[in-house]
């Protein structure tokens, strides 16, 4: 398998920052999620050269080096809330990468793309925090990416390269046809959904850690599981 399934619409990296927040639990943001539009970058085994993270346990490594979005979500979330978001500045949701023409039902976890010069694995959702609220001004964000599945999707890197503007996106290979991001989305949400297909997820070797940690939470304690109260306010 080789085809093209997407352009690069936009590369975008940036720095730690510290935003002050209002009306928040919370007295700060001190994050890397506002990144900016650039031409290229290189991208590394642990992410873009010019891109940086403030907290390393829950974002960027190897299992997450790529944070990639998608120019359909972005339409998805701006119809909900009256296009309050414009992709072509600030990342507001913290994304590396702009995809066209794709989104989360189009991908699964363990399809190998080639972006640029890189190849990349996709290893699973991004799971929405408060971070999400807090960078766009929306309290109710995070969940709503939470319940709406809209969450975009990490990578890792299995071989370097410059990424830039406009490249193509060639899908290689696809070794999980049923777990696609949209889907795993949904499972995580409610695992009983199709008890089947969690079991697969759950299986998949494929699967970010991450993920895999939070899916099997919740299938064992189901309307028990408090996991995300924490992140998600």
């Amino acid at each position: 398998m080789s085809k093209k399934i997407a352009n690069v619409l936009y590369v975008k990296v940036g720095i730690v920052t510290t935003t002050k927040l209002e009306n928040s639990k919370r007295q700060e943001l001190v994050s890397g999620i506002k990144k900016y539009p650039i031409e290229k970058s290189y991208l590394t085994k642990t992410g873009f050269k010019d891109d940086f993270q403030a907290d390393l346990l829950h974002h960027g490594g190897e299992n997450k080096a790529l944070f990639l979005f998608s120019e359909l979500t972005y339409e998805k979330i701006n119809s909900f809330f009256s296009d309050s978001f414009d992709m072509r500045d600030m990342a507001y949701f913290g994304e590396n990468l702009i995809l066209s023409d794709i989104c989360e039902k189009d991908i699964c976890v363990g399809d190998v793309l080639q972006i640029g010069e890189s190849l990349v694995q996709i290893t699973q959702p991004r799971q929405p925090c408060w971070k999400l609220s807090a960078n766009t001004n929306k309290k109710i964000m995070t969940k709503f990416i939470f319940d709406s599945g809209l969450t975009g999707w990490y990578a890792k890197v299995l071989e370097e390269g410059f990424i830039c503007k406009d490249d193509e996106v060639i899908l290689q290979t696809r070794k999980n046809p049923n777990l696609t991001i949209e889907k795993l989305n949904q499972l995580i949400v409610n695992p009983m959904l199709d008890e089947n297909l969690t079991q697969e997820a759950l299986n998949c070797e494929d699967l970010g850690k991450a993920f895999l940690t939070s899916l099997e939470k919740r299938y064992k304690l189901k309307d028990k599981d408090e996991q995300f109260s924490h992140y998600h306010t």
